[in-house]
């Protein structure tokens, strides 16, 4: 054979197609094994880490609620029938310590709200909400001892507060970049608002399922523009209010159940990619939003397909917008990949 000018011998070519067959082949090899990253879809969840177990220990739950994740990545989970908080170390869920401990201070105030920002102040009954405020100060909803605490990111003591009217069974607290925060006052169907120092500002909502109304209030989170949503638990909503209370959009939420076990919808807000995840104990699952209600996907199994949760209340997003769940049922948090 002939190639340009340059008569090519039958040995000559048998090797060069045996070259080109080996090349092809080794090729086909590579490409065919080359490890493939595992990426989660809408609707599985891709677990970057989970760390707890049931128990009174360090690492160690009972029916844990809330969780929050402040500024430089360290977690704080409301640990509430051990009535603490515990904290741990994002990046590798290294235990960083705890704070609180059980009192019964609505018992010893005797329905006096004044006297439950004096008595066994940094003491927790059943804790369910926590948040992070300015300066990583930590807002805990000291949920039957019907009182907000705030404490320091090393767990000291900093303050409490309550309605002058007082809380029934407080269930969830976000708080803004100035220190205001608001309250799912949930027994009583509303929700408060304080400024910085903890004075009521403003309170609205009743029991109905008009706007503005509700039905146990739960989770709540803060959009950029100071915009509230709440998890109107027994009206199957999500609504959203400006800073000022006012209604501006509600959506349905599928699924929420009508019943009292297990069913604690708590939200968490990714201001970086807007979105807004939403748990639900009773169906197993999390719900992720974009901001006007649309639903993006729904997080029910891993990325083999298994069951992730048992049953998911708290959440919260990182800076890197990493989801974390509080699973209470199986005593655990599981950090995920977000949804976008």
């Amino acid at each position: 054979m002939k190639i340009g000018e340059r008569e090519v011998t039958p040995k000559e070519m048998g090797v060069v197609v045996i070259v080109g067959l080996v090349v092809v082949a080794l090729l086909w090899y590579m490409l065919g094994n080359k490890p493939k990253p595992i990426i989660g879809v809408p609707g599985q969840g891709l677990v970057l880490m989970q760390g707890g177990q049931p128990g009174v220990g360090p690492g160690q739950f009972a029916y844990p609620r809330g969780i929050a994740v402040d500024g430089n990545g360290d977690i704080y989970v409301a640990d509430s029938r051990n009535s603490r908080i515990q904290k741990f170390r994002g990046s590798n869920w290294q235990y960083l310590g705890e704070f609180g401990g059980l009192y019964d201070a609505a018992k010893a105030a005797g329905g006096d709200p004044k006297k439950l920002t004096t008595l066994a102040l940094g003491k927790l009954n059943e804790p369910n909400g926590v948040a992070v405020g300015p300066n990583n100060n930590i807002y805990v909803i000291d949920t039957w001892n019907f009182r907000v605490q705030v404490f320091g990111p090393k767990g000291g003591f900093k303050s409490a507060f309550t309605a002058d009217d007082g809380f029934f069974g407080p269930r969830e607290i976000t708080v803004d970049p100035s220190g205001s925060c608001y309250v799912a006052d949930t027994g009583k169907h509303r929700i408060v608002k304080f400024d910085p120092t903890g004075k009521k500002i403003l309170a609205w909502g009743s029991k109905g399922d008009k706007e503005g109304q509700f039905n146990e209030p739960i989770g709540l989170a803060l959009d950029q523009a100071g915009n509230l949503y709440v998890a109107d638990r027994l009206n199957f909503r999500i609504q959203v209010f400006t800073p000022e209370g006012q209604f501006i959009r509600q959506w349905k939420v599928e699924g929420w159940s009508p019943e009292q076990i297990d069913m604690e919808p708590h939200l968490a807000l990714d201001q970086a990619h807007g979105l807004i995840y939403a748990s639900d104990g009773r169906g197993k699952k999390v719900d992720c939003y974009k901001l006007d209600g649309t639903l993006v996907s729904t997080l029910e199994t891993n990325t083999t397909g298994a069951p992730l949760f048992g049953v998911p209340i708290g959440v919260a997003v990182d800076k890197e917008g990493n989801l974390y769940v509080v699973d209470a049922a199986a005593a655990r948090i599981l950090k995920i990949k977000g949804q976008f």
